[in-house]
């Protein structure tokens, strides 16, 4: 990756976790998506161990594409066809200036969002949606559209927060997600921070997850198994009593089969 694209990638994940997040340290957590191929790669082998399954030569869909670590990582170490959306024009540009990297036509990630996607149907081996499915606009018609490019037998991999988990994951804070969104807004004006990337955010639980998945007919789904990890600081006690004594994990995985 030459220096021009480094700072291209530093520059917008600076200005998510600075403006948009209001985190500290933003530099320093702009810095670490640097390394994002050699993050996905760790991920990716996990998430096989987990499915005992092989992303060898298939064809892997990624909605929500991101900066395109993981459209890299499934092209050199598995040798994947891949293709993906991604609906913010700057993310799409470092997507496709990857691609044009690592021998990956750059027109295989399109400025598209989930709840439509161009792709025909029976198309893909298995598609990536992770930490995705709380930004889209239509939760259903997203999942519609990936069952949809999926093949039969194919797999959809979705990891996205749970929210019956008092804790917000982009601002790294203790949040009232059982409260309407209004009082949300509030509390984040009150700590400082810019409430407006809360908009575009979905406070999906994994009951509401749960009941939207058991309305379709050609689907079987399973939850893989979280590790509950002792949460530390001086909230620890607060997220480790919902954790451990409420069982709420504040994550969810779930792994979509395609039946025939």
């Amino acid at each position: 990756m030459n220096k021009q694209l480094e700072k291209k990638i530093f520059n917008y994940y600076l200005h998510y976790y600075k403006d948009v997040c209001s985190l500290r340290n933003p530099a320093k957590r702009a810095i670490f998506r640097l390394k994002e191929e050699e993050n996905e790669l760790k991920r990716l082998k996990q998430l096989e161990e987990k499915l005992n399954f092989s992303f060898n030569n298939q064809r892997h869909f990624i909605v929500g594409a991101g900066t395109g670590g993981l459209a890299v990582v499934l092209k050199k170490e598995y040798n994947c066809q891949v293709f993906g959306i991604e609906p913010d024009p700057q993310a799409l540009s470092i997507t496709q200036e990857k691609c044009s990297l690592s021998d990956i036509n750059p027109q295989n990630f399109k400025q598209e969002f989930s709840e439509k996607i161009s792709s025909l149907d029976n198309s893909f081996d298995f598609i990536h949606c992770y930490t995705v499915l709380e930004h889209v606009q239509d939760i259903n018609k997203s999942l519609d559209e990936m069952i949809r490019i999926t093949k039969s037998g194919g797999k959809i991999y979705i990891n996205t927060p749970n929210y019956s988990f008092p804790y917000e994951g982009h601002y790294k804070i203790p949040f009232p997600t059982f409260l309407p969104k209004i009082f949300g807004y509030f509390y984040l004006l009150l700590l400082g921070k810019s409430p407006h990337f809360l908009k575009t955010i979905n406070f999906i639980t994994e009951y509401q997850l749960n009941k939207i998945l058991k309305t379709k007919s050609n689907i079987s789904f399973q939850r893989l198994p979280q590790s509950l990890e002792k949460s530390r600081g001086k909230l620890g006690w607060f997220l480790n009593y919902f954790k451990f004594k409420k069982g709420i994990n504040p994550n969810q995985e779930v792994v979509i089969t395609k039946n025939g």
